[in-house]
Order: structure tokens, then C-alpha cells, then sequence
């Protein structure tokens, strides 16, 4: 066998075995960016939407979100084809089958990639809102739930 020389080049440093190594780091830093992106585009529920469907849709609707709707709307998103609005005092609105307030509620329902106006969005937000706040944003019509 022969034997293998490594040479160095002008700047004294180790030419072949450098170059092998810029190449490979860079396709590691690559590779993980990569990795990176496509986690993010998983987490945030793919291809540009935020945080949205997956993450929001549970099987089934809890038994007490089918009453909150029961209560706060007649359990419809529609009236006479137009979806179900209620102006308050304040100058807020109250929006769709689960009566969610536009002032209180609708940056973070933006965030989370969803139209209160749409049927499906308004029962995904009041998903979300169970899950994290419990009944507590329907404290106006508890007593009529929770017979």
C-alpha cells in the first residue's frame, strides 16, 4: 500500500482535508436549517397559516359547549341567512352560534387564523376558549347552562 500524503497549501493550512470540511459543515448547517423550517411549518399548522385547524379541532363538542350554544344562540349560526349578531351597550358585538365578542375576542382569534363569521371558525374559537378559559367567557348565560 501506498502511503498518503497530505499537502498544504500557500497559507500553510492542510488544503484537501480543509476543503472536505467546509463542504461537509456547510451541508450539516443546511441540513439543520432545513429541519428547522420544517418544524415550524408543522407547528404552525402548515404553509403560511398560524397556529390554526389541527391544533383547534377536537373530536366530538364538549356536552357544554353544545348547551353554551343552546343558550347564547338557539344553537344556530344563521338567522334569516345572515349570521347572528348582537350589538351590546358598550359598541361590541357578540358573533355567531357561540356569541363570541368581537372587542374582547377577536385579535386573538385572528392570530389563531380564524373568521368569527364563519361557522366552522366561530365553533373552533369557542373550542379554543373552553380549552383555555373554561366557561368563564360565558359567564353571562351560566345560569341557563349549567341547569
Amino acid at each position: 500500500m501506498g502511503t498518503y500524503k497530505i499537502k498544504r497549501d500557500s497559507n500553510g493550512r492542510f488544503s484537501s482535508i480543509w476543503k472536505s470540511i467546509k463542504w461537509f459543515c456547510k451541508r450539516v448547517v443546511i441540513g439543520i436549517a432545513i429541519v428547522f423550517l420544517l418544524v415550524g411549518i408543522y407547528i404552525a399548522g402548515g404553509y403560511g397559516n398560524p397556529v390554526v385547524k389541527a391544533e383547534l379541532v377536537k373530536e366530538g363538542l364538549a356536552p357544554v359547549l353544545v348547551r353554551i350554544a343552546k343558550c347564547e344562540s338557539g344553537n344556530t349560526h344563521f338567522r334569516n341567512g345572515q349570521v347572528i349578531l348582537n350589538a351590546n351597550k358598550d359598541g361590541s358585538v357578540d358573533i355567531g352560534r357561540f356569541m363570541i365578542n368581537n372587542k374582547v375576542w377577536s385579535k386573538k382569534a385572528t392570530e389563531l387564523g380564524l373568521n368569527l363569521m364563519i361557522a366552522e371558525d366561530n365553533q373552533k374559537f369557542a373550542e379554543y376558549l373552553y380549552r383555555n378559559y373554561g366557561t368563564s367567557p360565558w359567564r353571562a348565560t351560566e345560569s341557563c347552562f349549567n341547569k
